[in-house]
């Protein structure tokens, strides 16, 4: 199998090395660059799959590298921002600048590598995609038709809840609160009340209900938003 390339962007050589351990030798190869310039040139001379990008860098950070990646190098190119603990401000302006997606400093091995892995299979650059259509708890996405069919039936829902449930079910075990599902979903424009995630989700539920489909795989975090439970591997 083809390694997938991994470029780390981050002005610490430790944090480099402990982002280096946590991906598989085996499926992963390991790209650095301890300065914005210098990820900015590995991009331009190296095919990437993925970019781990923080923030804070000197001189130029990760808001500039990003917004050049997207204008001059690779729109499409997957990119996660590293933040520290209580950035959440800096977490919004990335995701609206065109990252795909962020983890809070310090994090779980595990829980960065399901980001990654779910993001390539999203963006079709991971093992796991078939074009645009894969399975998920017996559910069949067909992204292109945009639609989602249990035993051949399609399940009516709308353009938004469709993208609420690809959402949770492209990061499996991962919470998202109801403001960052707004804020990825609605793209940080929606004005209204965090209740219309709530909404979104109960009608989901129902649709899947209708269709003869049981199984519970929206789970309520009480006190923080929703996950989809993990598959388990029989």
């Amino acid at each position: 199998m083809e390694k997938k390339v991994v470029l780390i962007v981050d002005d610490e050589l430790e944090m480099r090395k402990l982002l280096s351990m946590c991906l598989s030798p085996d499926q992963y190869s390991i790209k650095e660059a301890a300065t914005g310039d210098e990820a900015l040139h590995i991009l331009m001379e190296t095919s990437i799959d993925i970019v781990l990008l923080d923030i804070m860098m000197p001189e130029k950070d990760g808001f500039d590298v990003l917004k050049e990646i997207r204008e001059y190098i690779d729109g499409d190119v997957p990119v996660i921002m590293l933040t520290a603990l209580g950035e959440s401000e800096k977490v919004v302006e990335g995701l609206q600048s065109g990252a795909d997606d962020y983890i809070v400093k310090p994090f779980e091995p595990r829980e960065l590598l399901a980001r990654i892995e779910s993001i390539l299979r999203r963006t079709g650059r991971g093992k796991q995609t078939k074009g645009t259509t894969y399975q998920i708890h017996d559910l069949v996405f067909e992204m292109e038709k945009a639609r989602v069919s249990f035993n051949d039936t399609v399940i009516p829902l709308t353009k938004k809840e469709l993208n609420v449930l690809h959402r949770l079910a492209m990061n499996p075990g991962r919470v998202f609160s109801r403001e960052h599902l707004l804020e990825l979903e609605w793209e940080g424009f929606y004005e209204g009340d965090q209740r219309t995630v709530d909404a979104h989700i109960k009608n989901i539920r129902e649709k899947l209900k209708k269709c003869q489909y049981t199984k519970p795989i929206v789970e309520t975090v009480w006190g923080i938003g929703y996950q989809m439970v993990e598959e388990i591997d029989r």
